[in-house]
């Protein structure tokens, strides 16, 4: 049926978004029409001025554009808690739709009843909460019919986490599998994609995902081909050995003709022997860009480790990845120590971690270890972040008691200075304190650097590459700003203000892109068809004022969004209890 003869016909439109520009998500140039929009489907996109319908939605001098899809989030954490809703709002008031959770080898399911403990406690590291009596289901399945029917804000897909896989079959031990223990996760992985996981997350710079070896990972992509899924990887290095990391990768994605998905792609430099020297550079790199304005092309760093990632494709391979636009990133404190640290879970690690002898020696692996590949040895780890930014580089994030709250924003030397203590003692009480529960932020220099943000020039660009928020939202701590802004942040920056990329190319990295990446189908376009996932911008007022130090500040210019049809922010306002959201499954 046509649009012409949809208007002609007087059938009534739930709802009609009117007289905006669409940009509908596949890049092609902004037209102006209507959307008009039936049972959370868009049922027309054309001229509908005389079409009737339920609700209008004026537009006029507005963009309107597909729902944001983020594939790399952490939702998952907290979206199964009853207070989810207040916890997630920053999702939907930055025009996030649809999130995919599951990410980094961690995630809420599957959780067996046999290992149900380590599980739990492996979640909780990042969770920042106990999570006991919380999670009370078994398989991925499970999960998602309990969100389901109870319902949830926005759009969520799961990965099945490689970590999680991988504790029932070997308990948190620091060593490659056994051909059996490889079976059994496969068969753990072959249950969570039958019950509509998208594919396979790993975190391979986590233990215990660090401990895996490519012939694992071939393995279980063996298992992702038969379901058409997607291998993803937060990769085992990011640093000078970030090529064997994308090497690893695309073996997976080439061995077994799979789409693979680099996680959050960045560059850190590092050598061995002149790590102060590169330390000063980057300094003095950060000194002069922000201070004299000398454009010091650190991107091109990046832009070399692109060549086999462009080369794969060319080649058809299937490759995609993220990125995080941020100076900063953010994770468990714990996953910078050395893997033997968190060898058998986290209450062997407080263990260590009480013994001064022991501490000594995890001191010792910090300051002399090398982030060789493959990344297994004791003292040879890629997450030895202390090793090449030093004990500054790392800031508290979140911790889960109000007594060492007044921590969060501070980095370790300066809590060092304060209470006269090496920062490394200071990790270590802190850490033992709050169980092991502890989140840091991480940044070679100082937070909402423009100097390290322009590192990430060239992916931000990139025409493989979409954009994702990483989102670890706990209902406490010091939340990153990108949680509250990413995709305006994104589209303000660098299609508006720094016009380095053109609008329509901008949406389509945080929509059609992602959800093609992630084989989430019928979402992220405005077309006939498609589910009513839509975000009515206003681009002159787009734009936000959080920062790294004011993080909790809604966007402006985010007008409506819609899930599934149903507005849930309204004039700039979110409605709360519309609980519009469905769980997509892999079909």
């Amino acid at each position: 049926m046509t649009t012409e003869s949809r208007r002609n016909n007087g059938a009534m439109f739930d709802c009609i978004i009117r007289k905006g520009t669409v940009v509908d998500g596949t890049g092609s140039p902004p037209r102006r029409a209507d959307v008009g929009i039936v049972r959370g489907i868009i049922q027309a996109v054309g001229d509908l001025t005389e079409a009737p319908c339920h609700r209008t939605v004026d537009a006029e001098g507005m963009l309107v554009c597909p729902g944001f899809v983020d594939i790399h989030t952490h939702a998952d954490l907290s979206v199964h808690m009853d207070e989810h809703e207040d916890i997630l709002t920053p999702m939907l008031m930055q025009g996030i739709t649809t999130a995919i959770g599951g990410n980094c080898g961690l995630g809420a399911a599957p959780v067996t009843k046999e290992h149900r403990r380590d599980i739990v406690a492996y979640n909780e590291a990042l969770a920042m909460r106990s999570l006991e009596e919380q999670i009370s289901w078994n398989s991925m399945g499970d999960f998602l019919d309990r969100l389901e029917r109870r319902g949830v804000i926005l759009n969520l897909g799961m990965l099945a986490p490689h970590g999680v896989l991988r504790l029932p079959a070997m308990r948190p031990e620091r060593r490659p599998a056994g051909a059996d223990e490889v079976k059994d996760m496969g068969l753990l992985l072959d249950r969570s994609l039958e019950e509509g996981a998208f594919g396979m997350s790993t975190g391979l710079q986590y233990f215990p995902g660090s401990q895996s070896d490519t012939d694992e990972l071939v393995a279980l992509g063996g298992v992702i081909k038969r379901h058409g899924g997607v291998f993803t990887s937060h990769l085992r290095s990011y640093c000078h050995t970030l090529p064997q990391a994308i090497d690893e990768v695309l073996t997976v994605g080439r061995e077994n003709d799979i789409h693979v998905q680099i996680s959050h792609i960045y560059w850190q430099p590092y050598s061995k022997a002149l790590t102060p020297v590169v330390k000063r550079l980057v300094t003095l790199g950060s000194f002069l860009y922000n201070r004299l304005g000398i454009p010091i092309p650190i991107e091109v760093g990046l832009k070399g480790q692109f060549a086999p990632i462009d080369r794969a494709i060319s080649e058809g391979v299937s490759v995609g990845l993220d990125v995080v636009p941020s100076s900063q990133g953010f994770t468990e404190l714990l996953a910078f120590f050395p893997p033997w640290v968190v060898e058998g879970g986290r209450d062997k690690a407080m263990e260590r971690l009480m013994d001064p002898t022991i501490r000594l020696k995890i001191r010792h692996d910090i300051e002399h270890g090398e982030p060789d590949w493959p990344h297994r040895d004791a003292a040879g780890w890629s997450m030895n972040y202390f090793k090449m930014t030093g004990w500054g580089g790392v800031r508290v994030m979140s911790v889960s008691s109000e007594k060492n709250s007044s921590m969060e924003g501070m980095s370790f030397p300066e809590l060092g200075k304060m209470i006269k203590k090496h920062p490394f003692e200071v990790m270590c009480d802190l850490l033992v304190e709050e169980e092991g529960k502890v989140m840091v932020f991480h940044t070679p220099t100082v937070p909402d650097d423009p100097f390290v943000a322009r590192s990430m020039y060239y992916a931000l660009f990139h025409p493989h590459v979409s954009i994702t928020t990483d989102t670890i939202l706990l209902g406490m701590g010091r939340p990153a700003h990108l949680f509250y802004d990413c995709f305006p942040r994104y589209l303000s920056f660098y299609a508006g203000d720094d016009k380095r990329i053109s609008i329509p190319e901008a949406v389509r990295k945080c929509t059609s892109l992602p959800a093609r990446q992630m084989g989430i189908s019928e979402r992220g376009e405005i077309k006939e068809g498609y589910a009513a996932d839509v975000v009515v911008l206003d681009w002159d007022r787009l734009g936000t004022t959080a920062t790294f130090h004011e993080p909790k500040r809604y966007p402006t210019g985010i007008e409506y969004v819609l899930v599934n049809g149903e507005i849930v922010v309204d004039e700039g306002v979110y409605q709360k209890g519309v609980m519009a959201g469905n769980i997509i499954r892999k079909s």
